[in-house]
């Protein structure tokens, strides 16, 4: 589903990382602070951290389905079943969020520590994909998320080898009929999407990551056109 490729031994490390910032993030947090506004439109802090308890438990549904050879569906009840439950589980209390996305993110990992090599290249309904794809996801979703929360940690905070993934994955954003070329400012990486005429948007590596995820750009990020490209959508829904 991803171009860009990491060794499972090596993504889990990752994952880890991320899944232990983001226990340490919801920590900060009261329940005044939960039910503040997140960067989300819309969603709580509350709701941030319901959707990461429901997306690890997901995904570790995912993985022990291809296991047994069955495919399953993302969340129960779809993408209705998925926005209940976030809405719902909101107006938890912090502690008992913050638990549940211990319990969750503990489980997800035990899921995928023992998978083979094969293993991983199993196919899952999520998008289609592997279970490879899951985990690399699930990186998405804990690093995005985490600035989500908006309790300290910013895109600059990103490591770089996550930021040239997430550009990779947001490549199905670009524009059509525009040929975007990304170029970073602090750093060699450049990208290239799609043909038509030449715009040129230019950044830090980081920013660049954050504008194509949606998210709030901390320096510069210029462009040769007369504004920014507007990007397409997201890559498939979550809950397919």
């Amino acid at each position: 589903m991803v171009n860009s490729y990491i060794a499972p031994d090596e993504l889990m490390v990752r994952v880890a990382r991320s899944h232990a910032r983001l226990l340490e993030l919801a920590g900060r947090l009261d329940d005044r602070q939960r039910r503040a506004a997140s960067a989300l439109p819309g969603w709580t802090r509350g709701h941030v951290l319901q959707h990461l308890v429901d997306n690890a438990r997901a995904f570790e549904a995912q993985a022990l389905a291809a296991l047994r050879g069955e495919l399953v569906d993302m969340y129960d009840g779809g993408q209705e079943g998925r926005d209940r439950s976030i809405d719902e589980g909101a107006a938890r209390p912090v502690a008992e969020l913050r638990a549940d996305l211990q319990l969750a993110q503990g489980a997800l990992e035990d899921a995928w520590s023992g998978l083979t090599p094969a293993d991983w290249q199993r196919t899952v309904r999520f998008r289609h994909a592997t279970v490879l794809d899951t985990a690399l996801a699930r990186w998405r979703e804990a690093e995005i998320h985490a600035v989500d929360l908006a309790v300290g940690h910013r895109p600059r905070d990103w490591p770089r080898d996550f930021a040239v993934h997430a550009l990779d994955f947001l490549s199905a954003r670009a524009p059509i009929g525009t040929r975007l070329h990304l170029r970073a400012t602090d750093d060699e990486f450049t990208q290239v999407l799609g043909t038509g005429p030449t715009v040129e948007v230019c950044g830090a590596l980081r920013d660049l990551a954050a504008w194509m995820s949606g998210r709030e750009v901390e320096g510069r990020v210029d462009t040769t056109g007369p504004r920014l490209p507007e990007l397409g959508p997201w890559p498939p829904d979550p809950a397919d």
